[in-house]
């Protein structure tokens, strides 16, 4: 990628918002937004730069060429309903005035459009700080200007600074004041999180009302514009002060419901822990779902259904998984390869993933101060996954997977064959395919899980042993479709034609194409001609 970026191009924009930039390269003579489907759209060069208007909901690549067509510079960034839609995530814990620039420069790097600011406040029931030094929950020292700071910088970067907020969370004291406010358990005893914190009945409306006027002064006062909702997977039986069952989802849907009404501009997200409760509606926009993952849910291959369940029947609307792998011991090849597949295996089923954020770290722990920091050359082959990633998520979003269907029997309609195992789910020891297809678009991802013994994000991963792939599509006309192919590794993720051939297949004609793997990942893309 050339290393000019664009300083005040920012991370997303609204749909409709005109994009100019103009921190343009001396000699510019083109300047193009291309989006995933390898349309164009052309800047008009302007007195403070070039100006785009009318572009479509997406994640897209800016380029800048000079009069010979060579790249000058690029850069990746996205259009949305509301900004915080189908977020790219990261998260920030440090708010130490030394950390700021290098927090932000990550956070700026990975084109993240929603940050997570983690473990903020004064106290769980108040979390307004009254001073201007203070200490958090677990006893850390913040500083609230450079707190305020920080947000402002995050927000300055075209991202959401979304406040970490625990929706049933109370100290000791107010609980004790409020017992009516409290879940209890079977056994009479007071529903909690060990020693740290209380949990308080999400559907109560009294709850419900304090919550809101500490949590929304605090965010006005420090400049929050969105809201992380988080929970805790549990109680599962739960019951009131005078023993009587209380319905936890129902008080989710109740409190999330409150929260909109009061914050209606705020983006939210609520933590379904491992998808539950099943089914559960999303916040309205602008929001997204959200899943933070446990075991069972310990392997790869259980995104899918934990997606799934996480949806029920209702509409997917930037779903994202919160995935922190364990996995940071002395292999640290082995670990960040685990990393960069887990949020690349998440891109494939067209879900997004919490897994970068604060100073070049990674998580690896729940508490998000557990983190792990990135060394220099780690930290470039987290974002060399992490933006071949955004390059083409759009592609696995909008089209129908037929992964399922089409790939690998006797009537395969794609088919693909390597030195190994290949498989339509993430599993151990073999070559993941994932297959989309519209009338006017086939993608096929090709993703080297050979080195992974289980097939585990919570275990490390070898590099895999994949270096080159023979497929086969079936296609209505083959000669209707030209092919191209972003390879990791190679010219930096970018598309580039691929030749293809004409084939039989059992029910018809259609192409063939040997697709190289460089670097553990290749998406190739098919576009029937009349669409281009």
């Amino acid at each position: 990628m050339p290393q000019r970026w664009f300083s005040d191009l920012r991370s997303c924009y609204r749909e409709g918002e005109e994009v100019v930039v103009a921190d343009i390269p001396d000699g510019a003579a083109r300047a193009l937004v291309r989006t995933a489907f390898d349309a164009v759209y052309e800047g008009a060069f302007v007195d403070d730069g070039v100006r785009f208007a009318n572009l479509p909901i997406g994640t897209h690549t800016m380029e800048v060429r000079a009069n010979d067509g060579v790249l000058m510079a690029e850069e990746l960034f996205g259009v949305a309903r509301y900004v915080g839609d189908d977020p790219v995530m990261g998260f920030v814990t440090s708010f130490d005035v030394s950390s700021r620039a290098s927090v932000l420069a990550w956070l700026r790097d990975l084109r993240c459009t929603v940050v997570q600011v983690y473990d903020w406040m004064d106290s769980y029931s108040y979390p307004l700080p009254t001073s201007n030094s203070y200490e958090d929950p677990l006893g850390r020292p913040i500083d609230r200007a450079a707190l305020k700071d920080l947000i402002r910088g995050i927000r300055d970067i075209g991202a959401v600074a979304q406040a970490y907020a625990p929706v049933c969370a109370a100290d000791k004291e107010l609980a004790e004041e409020h017992p009516q406010w409290r879940l209890f358990r079977s056994d009479g005893a007071p529903q909690s999180l060990g020693d740290l914190l209380q949990i308080m009945d999400p559907g109560n409306a009294e709850w419900q009302d304090h919550w809101l006027s500490q949590y929304s002064a605090a965010a006005d006062d420090l400049g929050f514009d969105g809201f992380h909702l988080d929970t805790y997977g549990y109680p599962r039986v739960a019951l009131s002060v005078d023993s009587e069952p209380v319905s936890v989802s129902d008080g989710y849907s109740d409190f999330v419901k409150a929260v909109r009404g009061a914050r209606p501009d705020d983006v939210v997200s609520f933590n379904q822990v491992n998808g539950v409760p099943r089914g559960f509606e999303p916040p309205t926009s602008p929001g997204f779902r959200y899943a933070e993952l446990w075991p069972p849910n310990d392997k790869w291959r259980h995104f899918e259904g934990l997606l799934q369940r996480s949806t029920g029947t209702g509409t997917r609307r930037g779903d994202t998984l919160a995935v922190y792998p364990p996995v940071w011991g002395s292999d640290r090849d082995s670990a960040l390869r685990t990393a960069v597949l887990s949020q690349a295996v998440t891109t494939t089923l067209g879900a997004n993933t919490l897994i970068w954020g604060d100073d070049d770290g990674v998580l690896r722990h729940p508490y998000y101060v557990d983190h792990e920091q990135l060394h220099a050359e780690e930290r470039a082959v987290a974002l060399e996954w992490h933006r071949f990633g955004l390059r083409c998520r759009d592609l696995f979003k909008v089209v129908t997977d037929t992964s399922w269907y089409e790939l690998s029997d006797e009537n395969a309609s794609v088919t693909v064959s390597w030195n190994g195992d290949t498989s339509p789910e993430p599993v151990g020891g073999a070559l993941y395919a994932r297959v989309m297809r519209s009338d006017e678009l086939v993608v096929l991802s090709l993703l080297d899980l050979s080195g992974s013994s289980d097939g585990s994000w919570a275990s490390p991963t070898k590099a895999g042993g994949c270096s080159r792939a023979s497929v086969d599509i079936l296609l209505d006309a083959p000669e209707r479709w030209h092919a191209h192919v972003a390879v990791l590794g190679r010219d930096d993720g970018r598309f580039a034609t691929l030749a293809t051939e004409a084939t039989s297949m059992r029910e018809g004609r259609g192409v063939s194409c040997a697709v190289p793997l460089v670097g553990g990942w290749s998406v190739l893309r098919l576009v029937a001609k009349e669409a281009t």
